[in-house]
């Protein structure tokens, strides 16, 4: 299903807050926005809300990396030769207070945050003309209220308390560190008022917070508070969407964009975004690195983890739809055997033409990522940028994770019914059926419905950012994750960068172990 995108290109500059300290908003700047004399109308409003978007498309978070970050520390990934630096430390939870990459997504997610405080100190203050209808601006504030929660809820599920900053910064003085308590009570709080303010599906350009995403997100925090009645009950009242006849494959491509069970996506565009590259992470940009650091015919950083794919059953369909193997074929080319060839690992196919292009043709050692990959459109070796979006909540996670709810409620037989909503889609055996007891899955009891869970999470969700917090919470990281430690790899480091310019921190607010 081909859908126009609605593409979050900042039309102004806005405050960027490297983290939660020390860069200052002068209302006298001439280079900086002043509230007091620029929501003069709704398309002013509204391109301040735009830009409250920019930082989850940016590097820091879903341009490059966010999904190195999520995938390599569940370690769905395995590392070629060339995965260098922090991203191989992500993979092999060698990380600390010092590696960029951490930094760099703790700066992406607090500049959003700084950009949705600014919109909403704005309309509180009363600094929005008295032309745009209040119904606009309550639904443009429910979009960055929302936004905010998205922002908050990755970093206190990655470094647990952090700063909590809730209006612009005036000063130099640094904010402490809050409870993570007192985090999920402001996400909590923000998705409520976003939830009461957002139009539902349809009653919105493709790519805004809806009501459904709000509810959804509202629902995975009271998840992961383990308030399972409060989880359920968001997760049964969302409407409106359906997994029914989307292709598993359109969860992961251009044509699938803003499908029918589609909730939420960071939305970018290849046609806008081009070969753009912002290495400082805070700019505009409408692509992504994945097309060239996942796909076998670029760097090939990345390969499917061989322990991960085992994870799928040998008939699922959703292999085909999230993976390339040998004798596969892309674009109409084709991924060739060679018996010699290591393992992890990717090969071109052939020599050197006279013009000195090598044949569109490799060999693999392991499975390769589909999903998120143009090779089904895009034929050139050298495609390095990506317009694909990506899919932050889906319905198929709701049904999962209502699926959890009901399982810790007691209620295992609406959770195996959830469960096999999703098998349906693909049409795999049912939970509950001889044939899913063979196969090493029974639903007897609820450790058994929850074991069915965890193995359906991983398979439908793969390389979709979310294993990683959920093997945490369940406490199965130390279990399933090498090289990851409990008790300190619970949390990511502190960045030192922050706890060097934040007056409020010191090297005792630095999470245990590091």
């Amino acid at each position: 299903m081909k859908t126009r995108k609605i593409i979050f290109t900042i039309t102004v500059l806005l405050i960027g807050v490297m983290s939660c300290k020390e860069e200052q908003l002068d209302l006298s700047d001439p280079n900086v926005i002043n509230p007091s004399n620029f929501f003069n109308n709704a398309d002013e409003l509204q391109s301040t809300v735009n830009a409250a978007y920019n930082f989850m498309q940016s590097q820091g978070m879903y341009g490059r990396i966010g999904f190195f970050l999520y995938d390599n520390a569940s370690q769905e990934n395995l590392g070629t030769d060339a995965l260098q630096g922090g991203l191989k430390e992500f993979m092999e939870h060698t990380y600390g207070p010092a590696t960029g990459e951490i930094f760099t997504f703790w700066q992406a997610a607090y500049r959003g945050i700084a950009s949705c405080n600014f919109v909403i100190q704005s309309v509180e203050e009363g600094l929005v003309d008295s032309s745009v209808p209040q119904a606009e601006i309550n639904q443009q504030l429910g979009e960055v209220y929302f936004l905010r929660a998205l922002y908050y809820f990755n970093l206190t599920n990655l470094w647990g308390g952090v700063p909590l900053i809730t209006a612009p910064a005036i000063n130099t003085e640094g904010t402490p560190r809050a409870s993570q308590q007192e985090v999920y009570a402001q996400i909590l709080s923000d998705l409520e008022f976003a939830k009461n303010n957002l139009p539902e599906k349809g009653n919105t350009e493709n790519g805004r917070a809806t009501r459904g995403a709000a509810m959804a997100l509202k629902g995975k925090a009271h998840l992961f508070l383990e308030q399972w009645a409060e989880a359920k009950a968001e997760f049964s009242a969302i409407t409106g969407y359906t997994i029914v006849g989307v292709d598993p494959r359109d969860n992961g491509n251009v044509e699938g964009e803003f499908n029918e069970e589609s909730i939420f996506e960071i939305v970018y565009n290849q046609a806008i975004g081009g070969d753009q590259w912002d290495a400082g992470g805070s700019g505009v940009r409408e692509t992504t690195f994945r097309g060239i650091e996942y796909a076998p015919t670029n760097f090939a950083n990345i390969v499917v983890r061989p322990s991960f794919f085992d994870e799928f059953e040998d008939d699922d369909p959703r292999i085909k739809a999230y993976f390339y193997q040998t004798g596969d074929q892309y674009g109409g080319k084709l991924f060739k055997p060679e018996d010699d060839l290591p393992n992890p690992g990717v090969s071109r196919f052939g020599e050197e033409d006279e013009d000195g292009n090598v044949p569109l043709e490799f060999v693999l050692g392991t499975p390769v990522w589909r999903k998120y990959q143009n090779l089904d459109n895009q034929l050139q070796d050298d495609f390095t940028y990506s317009g694909i979006n990506f899919r932050v909540i889906r319905y198929a996670d709701v049904l999962l994770m209502w699926a959890e709810a009901e399982n810790e409620l007691g209620n295992t037989g609406q959770a195996v019914q959830l469960l096999n909503r999703v098998r349906d889609r693909v049409g795999m055996p049912n939970y509950g059926t001889a044939e899913m007891d063979s196969r090493g899955y029974p639903v007897n009891n609820q450790q058994q419905v929850f074991e069915a869970i965890v193995h359906e999470r991983a398979v439908e969700l793969a390389g979709e950012q979310t294993r990683f917090l959920d093997l945490k919470r369940w406490g199965l990281a130390a279990q399933e994750l090498d090289g990851f430690t409990a008790g300190k790899n619970d949390f990511l480091p502190i960045p030192q960068g922050e706890i060097d310019g934040n007056p409020q921190l010191t090297e005792e607010d630095q999470n245990p172990g590091y």
